[in-house]
């Protein structure tokens, strides 16, 4: 395997360097319809092009090179972003229609069709200009012509000339009653009224409307100026010359071919949104015509020539021209069901052969009472759309308004409200594939102003949105109210444990000072005990030594031994005073060495032996537990030899896990623990025992029988914070 790595790295390396060169060395593709067989992958290659031919169509960063059999589309700013063309992009005029050039360049899959990223050019002269192409709309609507030089013929619908908000000129052509826009790419000099409604022949370069998914949803021509077209038929200097129809029989049968022209019809107007659209009715039928005249008002008589609108099932006029002959009352609006909308009336056979259409709400001016449901802000077209129940159905409600949220009526329009509408019908129909050809899957009401809903009832003020609002807040209120009590309960416990913390500093405070009250009485009854009449004994014999020195030399001598006695043990009596007020802490020592030297130090001299063991794994203790087990060792020690005449004192410490323990025995001649003698008796040492061992927080044990000895237990915890 590494040695399959150590091959493959430098091949690689070897490719990477030899592949440019071997592209460049690629025979470059010289016609144009080798690169539009190209497959996208190898076009996204980049293979080498060198291409003559005339220019036939040029845009602004681009232009369409046609070499006799197919045209091609050539970008140059493109081609300068990937850092192919080198320098400033030249100036396009300088590659008029009809100019001859040879292009070097890479393939490139586009954005549709493959196309040339032209990395240098050559200009040859001119030259006349190719012959278009004149495809059927079959083939328009493929993918086959995209990119070609063609020439239509349609009737124009619609013109805008360039301008500033618009951008470039744009013809709207109706080809077999298909829509094409076609863009210019210099201004016509025409007028509206030149073009509007007249046949025309048109050559440009096809570049289809592709989606997201590069696939072509719609068509569209692009063309250099006034040369490409020619108009064959102007249009009527009246509009309302064109032929007559009624408003039922927009697209009737003929067998004449519909050229796509204008066609006059009349009627009744019964709805308008201003500068957008009106419906058209003549008692039966209605007709939506798209129309930006201001001056339509309900009731109106009009007549209006314009172009059938197929965009919909159901036909209707655009770019319409509108004239008014005549004016009346609006008409009343009809009452219906939701049900008779979705599902009209159809009539027999014999009754469509001898009476032709069928009635249909789409067009329609009804009224509705239902509940408003959901208010939703503008859609893309600027129309509030809002959500009305009607009849346990859905409608969805289109309203076209600029000013809506200052609308004084929008005030009350609350969502439960009981509303009725006045508005125009326009149904929703999906072809099928099967009979009858149509189904009609629901409708939506077109109001032309604020007044067209009227709030009949206020919904009550218990609405399901309110009582979702309350009980959200009541939840609201109760998570807060349970994090309250959980932080005031911690606050609490943190405040207990703080006050138990001050109890037990303070109550250790008093046992000390209780402790250093006893220590004080001990210290002040062993002087009295001791020091005191060593010292009323030492006065005694220097009174007598002071007496009898000059009669009796002898007894005055005993006597003076005898004050040196008493001065000694005073003298002993006062250090172990003086040694039993020390806290000994171990100063770096093994605390068995400092027990051994002070139990050996406090026998010494007598006929009473002593032993120091110890158990377990051996730890450095702390001092305060080190310096009160001497104490306490020391007292032990003391009360045996004062009380019990003992002959052996065995002393051990065992080391534990948790816990050490010191244990003092001696063969004395022992006592009853339930009847020994207390602090208000004048002894003080097994009290002390006690107090101590509570300051530790240990535990102790006294086992003591007459004539068999005494055992004191002392055990004191050793927690690991404390190791």
């Amino acid at each position: 395997m590494r040695r399959t790595r150590f091959i493959l790295v430098p091949a690689l390396v070897l490719a990477g360097a030899v592949w440019p060169a071997v592209a460049q060395n690629t025979a470059p593709l010289t016609a144009v319809s080798t690169i539009r067989d190209l497959s996208h992958e190898a076009a996204a290659e980049g293979l080498p092009v060198k291409l003559t031919g005339v220019v036939v169509y040029v845009g602004w960063n681009h232009f369409v090179l046609h070499d006799g059999q197919a045209a091609v589309f050539a970008d140059l700013y493109f081609a300068k972003a990937k850092g192919l063309w080198k320098g400033a992009l030249p100036d396009l005029s300088q590659f008029p229609p009809g100019m001859e050039i040879e292009i070097e360049g890479v393939t490139d899959p586009g954005g549709f069709s493959p196309m040339v990223l032209v990395t240098g050019y050559r200009r040859l002269g001119m030259r006349a200009v190719p012959e278009p192409v004149r495809p059927s709309l079959g083939q328009l609507l493929s993918s086959a012509v995209d990119t070609q030089w063609v020439e239509v013929e349609g009737v124009v619908c619609k013109y805008v000339p360039e301008s500033k908000d618009s951008g470039p000129a744009c013809v709207t052509l109706m080809l077999d009653g298909l829509r094409c826009p076609v863009m210019f790419r210099h201004n016509l000099g025409r007028t509206p009224a030149d073009l509007v409604d007249a046949r025309v022949r048109l050559r440009g370069v096809v570049l289809d409307i592709t989606n997201l998914r590069s696939q072509i949803a719609g068509l569209k021509l692009h063309a250099n100026g006034d040369a490409d077209l020619e108009i064959l038929k102007p249009p009527p200097a009246n509009p309302f010359d064109a032929p007559r129809v009624a408003l039922d029989r927009l697209v009737p049968f003929s067998p004449q071919v519909d050229a796509g022209h204008r066609k006059v019809t009349a009627g009744v107007v019964s709805f308008v949104v201003p500068g957008r659209f009106f419906c058209l009715t003549d008692g039966g039928a209605a007709v939506r015509v798209m129309s930006g005249h201001e001056d339509i008002r309900p009731g109106d008589l009009v007549e209006v020539s314009g172009f059938v609108d197929r965009s919909r099932v159901l036909a209707g006029l655009s770019e319409a021209s509108v004239r008014v002959v005549g004016r009346g009352p609006p008409p009343a609006p009809a009452e219906v069901a939701v049900s008779a909308i979705l599902n009209p009336k159809l009539r027999s056979y014999s009754e469509m052969v001898t009476e032709p259409g069928h009635p249909d709400g789409d067009g329609a001016l009804v009224r509705l009472t239902g509940v408003l449901r959901r208010v939703l802000p503008r859609d893309k077209d600027g129309n509030v759309i809002l959500f009305v129940e009607v009849d346990k159905t859905l409608v969805r409600v289109l309203l076209p308004i600029r000013d809506f949220s200052k609308s004084a009526r929008v005030s009350r329009w609350e969502e439960g409200s009981r509303v009725e509408l006045t508005g125009v019908c326009e149904l929703e129909i999906d072809r099928l594939d099967h009979l009858p050809w149509f189904s009609i899957t629901g409708f939506h009401l077109w109001l032309s102003s604020t007044d067209d809903l009227r709030v009949l009832a206020t919904p009550p003020w218990w609405t399901p949105q309110r009582l979702g609002i309350l009980l959200a807040g009541l939840l609201l209120v109760l998570c807060l109210a349970l994090v309250w009590g959980y932080a005031m309960r911690r606050q609490v416990a943190k405040r207990g444990r703080q006050l138990a913390g001050e109890i037990a500093a303070r109550e250790a405070a008093a046992l000390e000072f209780a402790a250093i009250l006893t220590e004080r009485r001990r210290l002040a009854n062993d002087l009295h005990d001791t020091l005191e009449q060593a010292l009323t004994g030492l006065a005694l014999q220097l009174e007598i030594v002071e007496r009898s020195k000059a009669n009796d030399p002898v007894l005055s001598a005993r006597h003076l031994m005898l004050a040196r006695q008493f001065l000694e043990r005073s003298r002993a009596e006062v250090h172990r005073t003086v040694w039993d007020l020390r806290a000994h802490g171990q100063d770096g020592r093994d605390f068995l060495d400092i027990l051994e030297e002070r139990s050996a130090a406090m026998v010494a001299g007598s006929s009473v032996s002593i032993t120091v063991e110890r158990e377990g794994e051996v730890f450095l203790l702390p001092d305060l537990v080190a310096g009160n087990l001497l104490l306490l060792a020391q007292e032990a020690v003391t009360n045996a030899l004062k009380h019990a005449a003992p002959r052996m004192i065995r002393v051990c410490l065992k080391f534990m896990a948790d816990s050490v323990e010191l244990e003092v025995a001696d063969d004395g001649r022992g006592f009853d623990p339930a009847w020994c003698p207390d602090q208000y008796e004048g002894h003080f040492g097994l009290q002390g025992l006690r107090e101590r061992v509570k300051r530790l927080g240990g535990v102790i044990e006294i086992l003591s029988a007459p004539g068999q000895g005494t055992t004191i237990v002392t055990r004191v915890p050793i927690g690991p914070e404390t190791r």
